[in-house]
């Protein structure tokens, strides 16, 4: 099975400074000259790479064990004596996967007495060495467990570029940091939250907004507060269940529709069903940071913007089941102000372009994205991405919209609002002019060397155009690096890109981990799996957030 070396995922550029993670490390770069300037670490990255170097080692030394026995026994009419079960092996088997230490080693010396004991030949050892998981085993014994691979699922900034936060999806981890405006971060706090996020966003009051992949939308605190003036740590890990409120924030004599006080009443029975679940075993004094539970869907959560309309802001959240909810923002949440419901498909990702504040950009599985005047729920135009993908790779039959984005290009008669667009597997950016009429207009396709997995816009300064900095997965073209960036240039109304010089990562790369192209897949391309089954297959029938669990892949994060 072929590796190769984790590409980048999550892009974001603030200032001069360029964020750029891959697997479980966020680096920094300058965007003067593209040199690397520092590198923060996820504490499982060398737990990771301890396993799965001793993992290694042992599966080599088994399958030499395994050729040598070959070639001396292969006349031999009786096997030697069968090995004892020692008090050890039973240590072996109940020892955390994480335990390279013990469990790697002693892998080795059992795939050697798997071989000794196993008189039926070599090809049946082949075939059995493996178990339905894919974990060598060994009767009873197997290796250890390579831990969950730790990846930057998320990362995004203040306005102001002070703080960056950060989301860890294996451990479902929001990070925060310091960022002293030169590229160096401080790490201030770690959040473990009740579910795994899927978007998140930082508001103007330094509120953390998050989403997850259960449907439910919580906020905290950008800023750790101790609980206590004695209280020291930065560490916070809550009770999943306990971080729900014990009422809701609504009650009926402030909501007055039939249908929030649908959604208030369908609040109440979440709140109730979580207090006979916890029953005794949830913490007296709750977790330990704020964490407030603000709406909910019954489907997974895809997207998450704040709006803003006559100096009120809003909640917009897109889900799989094809629904972009306007709420109204804290503390009246559970007030649900309109839906942008057009969408046939999931909705990948939502936006809000620049300098048009009440205008939504959605797309997905659909082949348009949709313009809305989102807060009346009104469709104000569509088109069509499909078309655009079949012009560079002519036989796509579909297309899964997988980030938006919006950029200011400044022009003689002012600065003129685009929006950008990547779609899962297709080797392009895809931009269009938003006019004065609400309509996108001017297509243009970029093509790129390889499949984009994440892009970020550099704000345009001093009326110099702004740059796209785009993290590729070059497993398809070798030759290819992860981390491109291009200057932009307008050309009759549509943008076009100019490759600059690389970012300078050499050093970082052959430092990376290596992973197979199955399990680079599995980890970074999720988009297209958002898509329904049909046809009476397996989850077929199942609705809502029943769907939504029969149809998560088997790696995904059931807590």
């Amino acid at each position: 099975m072929s590796t190769m070396k984790i590409p980048y995922n999550r892009v974001h550029a603030r200032g001069d400074v360029l964020f750029a993670a891959r697997g479980g490390k966020i680096h920094s770069f300058s965007l003067h000259d593209g040199k690397h300037i520092s590198t923060w670490q996820h504490p499982d990255v060398e737990k990771v790479a301890d396993v799965v170097k001793a993992t290694s080692k042992a599966q080599n030394e088994a399958t030499v064990a395994m050729e040598v026995d070959d070639a001396q026994g292969a006349d031999e009419s009786e096997p030697p004596a069968k090995r004892q079960r020692r008090q050890d092996d039973d240590d072996a088997d109940n020892a955390p996967a994480g335990d390279s230490e013990t469990t790697a080693a002693d892998a080795a010396t059992q795939e050697k007495d798997k071989v000794h004991n196993n008189g039926e030949g070599k090809e049946e050892g082949k075939n059995k060495n493996k178990n339905k998981k894919g974990k060598f085993e060994s009767k009873g014994h197997h290796f250890a467990r390579v831990p969950d691979r730790p990846v930057i699922t998320q990362v995004t900034s203040t306005a102001d570029g002070r703080h960056v936060l950060a989301v860890s999806g294996h451990d479902k981890i929001i990070w925060v940091f310091e960022h002293d405006g030169q590229g160096r971060l401080t790490q201030l706090s770690q959040r473990t939250m009740p579910k795994r996020p899927s978007a998140v966003t930082i508001t103007p009051d330094s509120q953390i907004i998050c989403a997850d992949k259960f449907g439910d939308v919580y906020s905290l605190p950008l800023i750790v507060i101790p609980r206590s003036p004695s209280s020291t740590s930065r560490l916070s890990t809550p009770n999943p269940v306990s971080t729900r409120p014990s009422v809701p924030a609504a009650n009926t004599l402030t909501v007055h529709s039939k249908r929030n006080l649908e959604a208030l009443n369908h609040q109440k029975k979440q709140l109730e069903l979580a207090k006979q679940k916890r029953g005794d075993t949830a913490k007296a004094d709750g977790p330990d940071f704020e964490l407030t539970l603000l709406l909910g869907h019954v489907s997974m959560l895809t997207a998450l913007v704040i709006g803003e309309s006559e100096q009120r802001r809003y909640i917009l959240t897109g889900d799989r089941d094809e629904h972009i909810r306007v709420s109204r923002y804290i503390p009246q949440a559970h007030v649900i102000e309109s839906f942008c419901l057009a969408h046939e498909e999931f909705v990948g990702d939502i936006v809000i372009p620049a300098s048009r504040g009440e205008i939504l950009v959605s797309g997905g599985g659909d082949e348009e994205l949709f313009v809305w005047d989102w807060k009346a729920g009104k469709v104000l135009s569509k088109t069509s991405v499909l078309s655009l993908a079949r012009d560079i790779a002519p036989e796509t039959s579909k297309v899964a919209v997988s980030g938006l984005y919006t950029l200011l290009y400044p022009s003689e008669s002012g600065n003129l609002t685009y929006v950008v667009a990547i779609s899962e597997g297709i080797k392009a950016i895809f931009s269009w002019q938003l006019t004065a009429e609400n309509t996108l207009n001017n297509p243009s396709v970029m093509e790129l060397p390889a499949n984009p997995l994440h892009l970020s816009a550099s704000a345009a300064d001093n009326n110099a155009p702004p740059k796209l900095f785009v993290a590729v997965d070059p497993r398809q073209t070798p030759q290819a690096k992860s981390l491109h960036m291009f200057a932009l240039t307008l050309n009759d109304g549509r943008l076009t890109v100019d490759t600059e010089p690389l970012i300078h990562d050499e050093s970082l790369e052959a430092a990376e981990m290596e992973a197979s192209e199955s399990e680079i897949r599995s980890l970074l391309y999720t988009v297209e799996n958002l898509r329904k089954q049909t046809g009476g297959g397996e989850g077929a029938g199942l609705e809502g957030a029943e769907a939504d669990a029969a149809e998560i892949p088997a790696t995904e994060d059931q807590e």
